[in-house]
């Protein structure tokens, strides 16, 4: 066979091993598939609170103890009228932190959990007034379970500074209160919470000893 031969029978061999490959009319013609979409969070399918049925889910889950029979507040921060949209305030009784509950949706329905705040939302309790946050401590000793909830240490550092998985255990420190405060102020970027004008010097100082007393919730400061 000749050079020519050879060159135009592995041409023509091509040629037929092309064609065979490419795709045919209706191959090309078949589009190509959407690209996925996102799926809608479902909406949930909730009834007008039963107030009656909140306030009863309110003493039977024992919240009282924490948070007072009326919402007012104690070792726990004040609920009544609470400012909280709905799905962070469910968000919340889902996930709180060890010692305090968490209820599931078995243990506490999300209708029940809309039943307790709408009880919470009802002008059948008296609104609790925010605090301000005071350049000035009262007179006498405050209980120091009220200033760690009310300034929103316990959602990083436990219900009883037994620490988490976000921050670390403060019963019972050891280090000097400067060397604390320093370190606090230096993450108030990070963690707004840590800043003077969320938690004053004079705050923090009657707080961090109640910490190295032990943080005892029954406790003063």
């Amino acid at each position: 066979m000749t050079r020519l031969s050879t060159l135009l029978t592995a041409v023509f061999a091509a040629t037929l091993l092309l064609a065979a490959c490419a795709p045919t009319a209706a191959e090309q013609l078949v589009p190509a598939p959407p690209p996925p979409t996102n799926t809608p969070s479902p909406v949930l399918a909730l009834s007008e609170p039963d107030t009656a049925r909140g306030y009863q889910l309110w003493l039977d889950k024992q919240c009282t103890a924490c948070h007072g029979e009326a919402g007012q507040g104690g070792i726990g921060p004040a609920l009544a009228r609470t400012t909280l949209p709905f799905d962070q305030f469910m968000h919340k009784i889902r996930t709180a932190l060890p010692p305090k509950p968490a209820f599931n949706a078995t243990e506490l329905t999300d209708q029940d959990t809309y039943n307790v705040y709408g009880w919470l939302q009802s002008p059948d309790i008296s609104p609790v007034a925010a605090q301000p946050v005071a350049a000035e401590m009262p007179a006498g000793q405050v209980l120091g379970m009220t200033l760690w909830t009310q300034y929103e240490c316990d959602q990083c550092h436990g219900a009883f500074a037994q620490g988490s998985a976000d921050g670390p255990t403060l019963a019972g420190v050891t280090f000097p209160y400067e060397m604390e405060r320093a370190n606090m102020r230096l993450t108030g970027d990070e963690i707004p919470q840590h800043r003077a004008e969320h938690i004053r010097d004079v705050v923090l100082k009657r707080l961090y000893q109640w910490l190295q007393a032990g943080a005892n919730p029954q406790d003063g400061c």
